[in-house]
């Protein structure tokens, strides 16, 4: 021991661990228990703020993915139903600024429904590729893990996707109150609801799809309210009743849509 203790710093410390390792040996087994466990509360006491922090971290994280996916599941359970789905596709494709039927194409190649293609390109807007997120689909990722892989900001992902369910409310609105609009952008566009599908749209629950029922009845309600004040004459009331949406409408559980064009 005492040759190990000359001097110079890596000798100065090989002999305090070799002094510090025989005083130890030296202790009971009962004092060897005592002093670790000392040796432990002082360690977590130093690191527990550090551990608080990654854990309150974590947890937020985790929070603004779960609001998150609560707002872009509201997306795809309004597309479930042909009405909702030609209004989810035209807000989209305007917020995304692309043609619809580029949108209809990328879903087909990606397989995402309406509210995981609006969190793909969020994620592009932060520098993925739509290229690259399509490799990691097919080989197995989800979306939802993809995200985390690119530390993705699920916070203002919730609050885009807020926004986006808001403009499609406010959309769905305007089709009720007046849908020639709509089938006229329907013609220019060559866009048919009924082939515009993925399996991925199924993947919603049913209570989201009850929410999206009673969100579609509440404008379509309102719309039907705005009409009648606005009507005078019986013939047109009954123009109106006419091209009405079914009583019942909007998006229904276990409702799937057509995918793919005409065989």
């Amino acid at each position: 021991m005492a040759e190990l203790c000359g001097t110079g710093a890596e000798t100065s410390n090989l002999c305090y661990v070799e002094k510090s390792a025989v005083s130890f040996l030296l202790l009971s087994p009962l004092d060897r228990i005592t002093l670790l466990k000392e040796l432990f509360m002082k360690s977590l006491l130093r690191y527990f703020p550090v551990i608080l922090a990654l854990t309150v971290a974590l947890s937020a994280v985790a929070d603004d993915q779960q609001k998150a996916e609560k707002q872009v599941n509201k997306v795809t359970a309004m597309a479930s139903d042909a009405t909702g789905r030609r209004v989810v596709s035209m807000t989209v494709s305007d917020l995304l600024n692309m043609k619809r039927s580029d949108v209809v194409q990328e879903r087909r190649e990606t397989g995402l429904n309406y509210g995981q293609l609006f969190i793909a390109h969020r994620l592009t807007v932060n520098g993925a590729k739509m290229s690259d997120i399509a490799e990691q689909l097919k080989a197995g990722k989800n979306i939802y893990q993809i995200g985390n892989d690119q530390h993705a900001n699920w916070k203002q992902i919730a609050a885009d996707a807020k926004k986006l369910n808001t403009k499609i409310e406010d959309n769905l609105y305007k089709h009720f109150v007046n849908d020639k609009a709509d089938k006229d952008r329907d013609l220019a566009d060559n866009y048919d609801p009924n082939f515009d599908g993925v399996k991925a749209d199924n993947e919603v629950s049913k209570e989201e799809l009850a929410s999206a029922q009673d969100v579609y009845l509440l404008w379509r309600d309102r719309a039907a309210k705005r009409i009648d004040t606005s009507l005078d004459t019986a013939d047109e009331r009954a123009a109106r009743e006419g091209h009405d949406h079914v009583r019942n409408g909007g998006p229904q559980p276990g409702q799937t849509s057509q995918s793919g064009p005409p065989q």
